[in-house]
């Protein structure tokens, strides 16, 4: 460690110069601004080029009217990105399709609105206030509508729905928005360490709800393909021999991850710990479902195949939700 003695400059202005070397390295020049942010352990860490307040960021691009699909993955790219004016531009005038594209992307991404648009152009901005609406705050939604998908897929076991995907596709965008928003969050905390400390996270603790919402965003998808299997599945005879251990499994697989997450918030070690050894302990029970399933063959194999599936990719989810609790419980200091 490298020493330096602090110097009182002016009567009332205390002084430290910084390393050449480091200077050099971070390529600085006199003139250029750093940011300071206290650390929880009474450091102060010095960030080189850190963003002084400045316009909404902006980003523009120029799309095809044959490709919609495209301008949407643009859009979302540029929100993930930490743009909050964002601009879609056409040669020709817009297609529906592309315009409707457009207004899919700020109905799907949280505080994002069309501000401007004509006939060559939309503009979107973001009124998301992060403050408003914490990290913490937005996983704690995600968890409560994965559940939600997860309880009504239990339900099909006993009851077949008409449209499994009408059922399940408004929570699964609500859930998407939530992850889209908690990915930019992270990477604004990535780029300036003043908007770190208006969250209260350092990156570590940011990069571990990352971690969890992108789980829970996957075990969403899991609970509606259970469902739309499982409901394939009614009346056939591999549901009358596997429906039970299938829904026991089930059951058991969701109540993991619930209390994988609740170990998460909690940032308990021991049950982490447990956690993970009992998810291990599940794929035994599992393997043992899936090799019943493989000997009654019949047209009805791919459903139960892809249902088991989801139900082994939930407990195994949940061992990696426990495993990123803990590695919070240290980057939380605990």
């Amino acid at each position: 460690m490298e020493m330096r003695k602090i110097q009182l400059t002016g009567g009332s202005s205390f002084t430290v110069t910084l390393p050449k070397d480091w200077v050099g390295k971070a390529e600085l020049e006199a003139g250029d601004v750093v940011g300071f942010a206290s650390q929880a352990d009474g450091s102060l860490a010095i960030y080189p080029h850190a963003r002084m307040a400045e316009a909404h960021a902006r980003y523009e691009t120029e799309v095809g009217n044959d490709d919609a699909n495209a301008a949407f993955r643009t859009i979302v790219a540029a929100y993930l990105n930490g743009f909050d004016v964002i601009v879609v531009r056409s040669k020709r005038p817009m297609s529906s399709a592309l315009r409707r594209a457009v207004r899919q992307a700020a109905k799907r991404i949280i505080g994002l609105q069309v501000v401007e648009e004509d006939a060559h152009s939309v503009m979107l901005q973001d009124f998301m206030d992060p403050k408003e609406f914490h990290i913490d705050k937005a996983l704690r939604r995600m968890q409560a509508l994965a559940r939600s998908m997860q309880e009504d897929a239990m339900r099909i076991f006993a009851e077949p729905v008409e449209d499994v995907a009408a059922a399940f596709e408004e929570r699964d965008d609500e859930i998407d928005s939530l992850y889209w928003m908690i990915n930019k969050q992270y990477h604004a905390i990535l780029r300036d360490p003043a908007y770190a400390q208006r969250m209260g996270l350092t990156p570590n603790q940011a990069l571990n709800y990352l971690m969890t919402a992108r789980l829970i965003e996957r075990t969403a998808d899991h609970a509606a393909r259970l469902a739309e299997n499982i409901n394939a599945l009614h009346g056939s005879e591999v549901q009358k021999r596997l429906e039970n251990r299938m829904e026991k499994q089930a059951r058991r697989a969701m109540q993991l991850f619930a209390d994988s997450l609740s170990a998460f918030h909690k940032r308990d070690v021991d049950a982490a710990n447990k956690l993970i050894n009992e998810a291990e302990a599940f794929k035994d029970a599992q393997e043992a479902v899936i090799r019943e399933s493989l000997s009654l063959g019949g047209k009805d194999i791919l459903h139960v195949a892809i249902a088991l599936d989801s139900i082994a990719r939930t407990a195994a989810y949940a061992a990696d939700v426990a495993e990123t609790a803990i590695n919070h419980r240290v980057a939380m200091g605990g």
